[in-house]
């Protein structure tokens, strides 16, 4: 479980429609000439919340499901609940508070997520050789690990391999929606826009819906999608618009909204929670994921640009999930360290007992592929009236055992 306030993986029961999807007006050449070979970017009126998508004959990515009612979520346990969870001592180490998960997977914007008894860890993509558009690894224990295999093998027309990030993954009903970030054909500078994908098992394979979800061309783009799961059962759709596009100085923006209760829709106005004001951000807040803890909604984010050592990550106190969020404190929540420079691109792991970051500890190190690799860390969190803290106490338990054959859920 992650980015959430619960400990289940169920939805809302609302239902929505592929209409619903916040896909802005195309208003760079870039985008029309995209649109121009049919990459099944849609068009739609500036600022509207939904529009109307133009069909695309676009195999192997599969056309719009229609919208269902899931079953009901499992009760909702409030994260961190367990006595001391909230709270757990200091780091020992505040230069040093991460614990390298050994995966595999030396790539950024780590997401862990819990269901069907196991851990299942994603990561922004491999280029290759062999490419692997979103990494996946599963274990019962942070100490072993699967071999990593690609969530996602086909990726939607729209879509340029080589270039997708952010893996976002929640259950709703019975099936598994992938939310990833990717660059866009035939844009200038190149775009980037949230793409989504269904499939009946978490670590795929999954198959991609062939038009982007959300794609605020007006804005620069959209990327680094997160799910937050709202005690009332409901979920959110947390990302940033892109407006630093092509090293642009525009501030940038972080926004919310209800998702429909397949996952495959947005519901509503989106929100924007949060833009940057602090001397640290300069003029980009991104990557943001939610957790209530103890009544109090919490976003985690990162600030700056993502290859320079001042990239760093922040917390700030929302009023819910449709925010505004305010900065806790003037100063990030994890800068520049021992481990590296630059540690950002954050999300959050929470069940009822405790709360974690998963990161990369060191910035990217542009152009893409990164050099040298990013690994994957992971601290624990505690949290008083004024805001988080980094905190001692490892990685999550391990699970119980699965029985008889492979320790590891995915092959």
């Amino acid at each position: 479980m992650s980015n959430t306030t619960v400990g289940t993986e169920g939805a809302d029961p609302g239902a929505g429609s592929r209409a619903a999807r916040l896909v802005v007006l195309a208003i760079s050449v870039g985008l029309a000439a995209a649109l121009a070979v049919g990459t099944g970017v849609s068009a739609m009126a500036t600022g509207s919340p939904s529009a109307t998508n133009h069909p695309v004959a676009d195999p192997p990515s599969a056309s719009h499901p229609p919208a269902t009612d899931p079953p009901a979520a499992d009760p909702p346990v409030t994260a961190a609940s367990e006595p001391g969870a909230a709270s757990p001592p200091h780091t020992a180490n505040p230069e040093a508070p991460g614990t390298v998960v050994e995966s595999g997977q030396d790539q950024s914007d780590p997401f862990l997520y819990l269901t069907q008894g196991g851990y299942f860890l994603y990561t922004s993509g491999e280029p290759g050789p062999p490419a692997i558009n979103v990494p996946v690894a599963s274990a019962i224990s942070f100490a072993e690990w699967s071999p990593v295999t690609d969530a996602l093998p086909s990726l939607p027309r729209w879509a340029v391999p080589g270039f997708t990030w952010a893996p976002d993954v929640h259950q709703f009903g019975s099936g598994y929606v992938l939310y990833f970030t990717a660059m866009v054909y035939g844009t200038s500078p190149a775009m980037e826009c949230i793409g989504d994908a269904t499939g009946t098992t978490p670590d795929g394979p999954f198959t991609s819906i062939s038009t982007p979800f959300i794609c605020q061309a007006d804005q620069g783009g959209s990327i680094d999608p997160r799910v937050f799961t709202n005690a009332d059962g409901t979920t959110w759709m947390l990302w940033k618009s892109d407006q630093n596009i092509g090293g642009a100085t525009t501030p940038t923006k972080m926004w919310s909204q209800r998702l429909s209760g397949n996952g495959l829709a947005l519901v509503g106005q989106p929100f924007d929670i949060q833009q940057p004001d602090q001397a640290w951000q300069g003029t980009i807040v991104e990557a943001p994921d939610m957790v209530e803890v103890n009544g109090t909604y919490w976003d985690f984010y990162s600030g700056n640009w993502f290859n320079q050592p001042a990239y760093a990550i922040g917390a700030a106190r929302c009023d819910g999930p449709e925010g505004p969020c305010s900065d806790s404190s003037a100063w990030p929540l994890l800068a520049s360290n021992d481990q590296g420079q630059g540690p950002g691109e954050a999300s959050v792991f929470a069940d009822s007992s405790g709360v974690w970051m998963l990161y990369s500890p060191r910035r990217s190190f542009a152009p893409h592929p990164d050099v040298p690799p990013r690994p994957v860390d992971i601290t624990r969190l505690g949290f008083t009236t004024s805001g988080p803290y980094l905190a001692a106490g490892g990685p999550p338990p391990s699970l119980q055992a699965l029985g008889a054959g492979s320790p590891w859920l995915a092959p």
